[in-house]
């Protein structure tokens, strides 16, 4: 029974001395190690010894140290609190777009006559700026506004030199006058806007296609070139634009387009808004002008013939003049040849050599083709001057005359006829674009019996 208490004791020792020796390394008594000495100590078994009293002998046990401990985490850095994402910035809206919601309302559009082109309100409600070359033919001139109500204007300032006129209203209109620009506004390269109506009345070819279209145009450029009275603007023109403002961005004026400075696709000349403010500073009493009288130079072909079907052709010119672009006075000149019969009998040739000066005072009536052109028709009335010469060469044989090898019985004989013949006659011309001429005159031969009719048809252009 003791033994095997003893036996016990000491694996119980064996387990426990490691756990002793860690407990004495650290500074601290270790319990189970008393207490296995005072158990040792009833049963008569020695303790061990404490390191270092086993003596010279004993080899001393290996120290091994503790580990060492890992080295302290670095400091997390604080987590800043998520900013706050701002909302994004409202979408700039266009130059251009910009512009015609501002002016928009103030830009009209002008006729005088078949001719349109654009205008806009300016300096006051009742004054119309827009292009001279709309109303120099002297056709009057009227407001379109964009409900389509019309207002009769007339001329208080213009200056022709510019192409600039200044209409005034016998009503003030319901809208904002557009104000100029600052001058920075037309610096080089700053934007430009022109606002206006160059395919206005095309849209009544497409029928209900173009219903809503093709009234207005808004077409963004720059300032290109800058003087005094003008700006060079590099922006896509028609010839509608006309009379149209140059906006700046906010749709203030920087000066009206005119009818002669369009010179491409994409260059047109304006005139500077100080300019227009110095025409309306000047403008004086309201009323119409009536146009001017413009020179007209004409060449073309022309064919004369008479009842008998006998034809001579010949080329003409003219010179003439149109007052007021209604009243014209044409003055043809031509020269003819052929005409005559053949030659029978005794005759052997006939010449003929007209000339023909016709004087004729036409009016003229306008009719618009489609919105694009103007065809004139001109009912006219005057008379015609001839000079006609024919020139006749006869064989005749010569009575009681013996041929022989060194004389010709055969005598040849060249009569010459000239007359001067003054007939009245009549016109009716029809001019293409001002340009193309188509005309007829039937001239009436008082100087016949009976009664003969003469007709001449012309083909040619006028300048």
């Amino acid at each position: 029974m003791n033994m095997r208490k003893t036996t016990c004791l000491a694996l119980l020792l064996a387990w426990a001395s490691p756990a002793a020796v860690r407990a004495q390394d650290a500074g601290t008594p270790d319990a189970g190690t008393e207490a296995l000495t005072e158990a040792d100590a009833e049963a008569g078994v020695e303790a061990p010894a404490e390191p270092g009293d086993e003596g010279p002998e004993a080899e001393a046990a290996p120290h091994v140290p503790p580990p060492p401990e890992p080295p302290a985490p670095p400091p997390v850095a604080p987590v800043p609190p998520p900013r706050a994402v701002p909302d994004p910035p409202d979408l700039v809206e266009p130059c251009s777009a910009r512009a015609r919601e501002a002016a928009v309302d103030a830009v009209v559009r002008v006729r005088s006559g078949r001719t349109w082109g654009a205008g806009f309100v300016y300096h006051s409600r009742r004054h119309v700026v827009t292009a001279f070359s709309l109303v120099r033919l002297g056709q009057g001139a009227s407001v379109v506004t964009h409900d389509d109500v019309r207002h009769e204007a007339h001329i208080v300032a213009r200056d022709e030199a510019l192409d600039l006129v200044i209409l005034e209203l016998d009503e003030p209109l319901d809208v904002t006058p557009l104000e100029p620009a600052p001058e920075t506004s037309a610096m080089i390269g700053r934007p430009a806007v022109a606002l206006g109506h160059p395919f206005d009345g095309a849209a009544a070819v497409l029928g209900d296609r173009g219903a809503g279209l093709l009234r207005w145009s808004v077409v963004q450029g720059q300032v290109a070139a800058v003087n005094d009275a003008a700006i060079q603007a590099d922006v896509a023109l028609a010839a509608g634009h006309a009379g149209a403002p140059l906006l700046d961005c906010e749709g203030r004026v920087l000066g009206m387009i005119t009818g002669a400075g369009i010179l491409g696709t994409d260059v047109g000349l304006v005139v500077r808004a100080s300019r227009i403010d110095a025409t309306i500073d000047g403008a004086g009493v309201p009323g119409d002008y009536i146009g001017e009288l413009r020179p007209q130079l004409g060449l073309g072909g022309a064919m004369y013939v008479d009842e008998s079907g006998s034809v001579a052709l010949g080329l003409y010119v003219t010179l003439g003049a149109t007052l007021f672009d209604r009243v014209s006075l044409m003055n043809r000149v031509g020269l003819f040849f052929g005409g005559v019969d053949s030659p029978t009998g005794d005759v052997l040739s006939r010449d003929r050599q007209l000339i023909r000066i016709e004087s004729l005072l036409g009016y003229r009536f306008f009719i618009d083709v489609f919105g694009f052109t103007t065809l004139y028709i001109v009912p006219a009335g005057g008379i015609a001057v001839l000079h006609d010469r024919l020139s006749e060469r006869t064989a005749m044989v010569t009575p009681g005359c013996m041929p022989g090898a060194d004389m010709s019985c055969i005598t040849f004989e060249e009569v010459t006829t000239e007359n001067w013949l003054v007939r009245p006659a009549f016109g009716l011309s029809f001019l293409f674009g001002g340009s193309i001429e188509i005309g007829y005159t039937i001239e009436l031969g008082v100087d016949t019996d009976p009664l003969r009719t003469f007709h001449v048809v012309r083909l040619g252009a006028i300048f």
